[in-house]
Parts: C-alpha cells; sequence; structure tokens
C-alpha cells in the first residue's frame, strides 16, 4: 500500500523553518532525505507521508496540526533582550536552540498571563525608572526589590546568591528560567511584560557567580525597556546592563570601604595583575571575576589590562556542588521557577485546568506532581 501523504500548507513549513531557524539543508540533513524534496514540500510539488511530518514536527519543535493551518500566527518570536555567548559581541544569527527555548519562554509567560487573568491576581509590575546614571537606578532597584547587601555578603556561596535573587524577583512576580545550553549559546535573554516578565539564564559555561550578573544584566534590559532584535544587540545598552548589574551587586560606598581597609592599604588603585584583589572583592560581594574587573574599571579604580586577565571563563571555577538527589520535580522546579509552576497549580485547584493539562504543562506523571506540589508548599 503507497504511504499516505499529508496535504500540508507549505506556507506553513516554511514558516515553521524560518522561526527555528533552520535552512532546507538542515531539515533535510535532520529528516535523512534528499534536500530536493524538501524543496519539493516548500514549494507544494509533493506532500510528505505520515512518519515525514512526524519527524519534520519533531524536528521543529511544533505539533502536526500547525502545517494545516491557513496562515502563519500574527505573534511570533517577540523580540528580546538578549546576552550573547561569553566572547561573542556584535552581530549573530539566533541558533535553533536559542529560538526554541524563547518560544518556550513565550509559551510559559502566556500561561501564567492567563492564569492571573482567570483568577483575577497579578496587578502589574511597575520597575524602577531608567537613569543614565546607573548607580542611582541601581540603588532604586536594591531598594524596590528589598535586598540587603548584609544577607548578599553573609551568603554561604555565590549559588546561595544566585538562588536568593531568583527567590526575590519571583516573590514580586518575575518568571526566571534556568536553561540548559551549551557553552556557546547565549548567556541569558528577558521579554518583557506588565505582569509577568521573563529572565532566563543559562548555566552552561558560566560559573555561580556570573549567572548573578547575568540574571541582573537582564533585569537591567527591562529596566531601560529597549528590547533589542536579538541578533543585532545595542552595544550602548550592553554597557549600561553590565554596569547596572555590577554597581547591584557592589555599592560604591560599601565597595570602597572593603577595598581601601583589605586590599589597597588605604587606596583604591588596583594594579593590571592583581588576581587576588580580583578573587578577594569576589569572594566578599559573591560577583564573578569579569564582573569585579568591569566595575572597578567603570569606577576609575584599574584600568582594561585588568579586564584581559580574567576574560577567559576558566580563570574562575565553581566551588562546591548541590548534593540534592535530581529528581523530575526537583529538575522541573530548577528550570521552570516557582512563579510558573504556582500559576499552573492554582488554575488546577480553580479547575481551570485538568490534572492531565497540569502534568503535561510541567511535564511530570502524577506522583511527580504531588512531590511538586509538596516542595513549593515547603518554601511557602
Amino acid at each position: 500500500m503507497p504511504a499516505v501523504k499529508m496535504s500540508i500548507n507549505p506556507t506553513m513549513l516554511a514558516w515553521a523553518m524560518e522561526q527555528a531557524g533552520v535552512s532546507q539543508e538542515q531539515l533535510a540533513g535532520d529528516l535523512h532525505v534528499k534536500s530536493d524534496l524538501v524543496a519539493e514540500w516548500l514549494s507544494g510539488a509533493a506532500q510528505p507521508g505520515t512518519g515525514q511530518l512526524r519527524a519534520i514536527a519533531k524536528e521543529l519543535h511544533r505539533p502536526t496540526s500547525l502545517f494545516f493551518l491557513p496562515r502563519p500566527p500574527t505573534v511570533t518570536v517577540a523580540p528580546t533582550a538578549f546576552r550573547s555567548p561569553i566572547g561573542n559581541s556584535g552581530k549573530r544569527t539566533l541558533s535553533r536552540d536559542e529560538l526554541d527555548e524563547i518560544r518556550k519562554a513565550l509559551r510559559r509567560q502566556k500561561v501564567v498571563s492567563w492564569a492571573q487573568q482567570q483568577l483575577e491576581i497579578g496587578d502589574g509590575i511597575t520597575l524602577p525608572a531608567y537613569s543614565p546614571d546607573v548607580e542611582s537606578v541601581a540603588r532604586a532597584a536594591r531598594k524596590w526589590l528589598g535586598w540587603r547587601l548584609d544577607e548578599q555578603v553573609k551568603a554561604t556561596s555565590k549559588t546561595a546568591v544566585t538562588k536568593m535573587l531568583r527567590a526575590t524577583l519571583e516573590d514580586r512576580g518575575f518568571i526566571v528560567l534556568q536553561l540548559s545550553m551549551g557553552d556557546n549559546h547565549c548567556r541569558g535573554f528577558s521579554i518583557a511584560h506588565q505582569t509577568v516578565p521573563v529572565i532566563a539564564y543559562n548555566t552552561k559555561g558560566q560559573v555561580a557567580a556570573a549567572r548573578s550578573f547575568t540574571i541582573l544584566h537582564e533585569l537591567g534590559h527591562l529596566i531601560k525597556n529597549e528590547q533589542a532584535v536579538c541578533e543585532k544587540p545595542n552595544d550602548a545598552t550592553e554597557k549600561w546592563c553590565d554596569e547596572f548589574a555590577g554597581a547591584f551587586l557592589m555599592p560604591p560606598r560599601q565597595l570602597e570601604t572593603y577595598v581601601r581597609l583589605r586590599i589597597g592599604r588605604g587606596r583604591t588603585r588596583i594594579e593590571p595583575d592583581d588576581l587576588d584583589a580580583i578573587r578577594r572583592i569576589s569572594n566578599r560581594f559573591k560577583a564573578s571575576y569579569q564582573c569585579v574587573a568591569l566595575r572597578v574599571i567603570k569606577l576609575g579604580w584599574a584600568d582594561w589590562k585588568l579586564y584581559e586577565l580574567v576574560r577567559n571563563p576558566n580563570t574562575e571555577v565553581d566551588l562546591g556542588f548541590s548534593r540534592e538527589a535530581q529528581t523530575t520535580p526537583v529538575v522541573r522546579l530548577r528550570e521552570y521557577g516557582s512563579t510558573y509552576a504556582r500559576a499552573v497549580l492554582a488554575a488546577r485547584q480553580r479547575g481551570l485546568l485538568s490534572e492531565t493539562d497540569t502534568r503535561k504543562y510541567l511535564d511530570v506523571n502524577g506522583e511527580q506532581l504531588r512531590t511538586l506540589e509538596r516542595r513549593l508548599e515547603n518554601v511557602g
């Protein structure tokens, strides 16, 4: 019996490939078919079989039903503030994984926004006002978040500060997602929204302290409200967001006091080869080596040679790792964060979502869902 052909809309295939950043040749290679066959699907001269359509949907991370729609949806991947991989600057093309993560983030943002509307919760988030004066904005942001520098300094590790920062933002209503893409992928991105802004950070290729820096960098993007198109970053905006992150973690007066008393013997000048000074400031304020270098350069206490000293990410290493068993509920909460999980569970409790849909949205089975609920209850 001949294979059943699926009468898909070629326009939808082309759109899905563009959104996924997949070329004709790449899709052909993934499906192990000739590029000419993909070209025929795109022109409408040929139609894929049932199995081929399933494979296309899997590679492009789309439901099979999408390819039968009459036209693409009006909302596609939104302009996103985007922090490039270490060592990359200027224009670059987003990878398939990056585009996929942005789409997932948008879906989760949409789910939480829908749940808030249905449950009549969520009053909107009013961010601190932007100003070119990065010090004043950082000061206002710390006050707005109720961020205590003494708790930051006393934290047991740099990972603990990242967790504190994430929890603080989630308490404010942010969705904070943890990604796990390769070293050559983005360090993070953010998506603005009136009630549920998204911040995502990548754990690969970043030491723990650098993740805090990335989260704050993305918060800077949201405050600045300058949603750069991902492939064309605005270097002035990137610089401001970096400076904001450093100013948030290391307020000038407290940093100066520490450097004068503990490092500089009454002076603030840091020599270009003084890696020990960078290490000690990093350990004090739980900031990454690169963040420390950028901060003291911004304050005029060092020159750019100091940044060159710590530019290689291998200069700094993580000490200590979580010993908690990496069960599915643990992993899902780490990936999705509490804002998304709580919204989905609240929608189920009000009868807005079935148990099946709830498990689907959280990617867990029944027992894992109950464990996830208990974990959320234990963290308040």
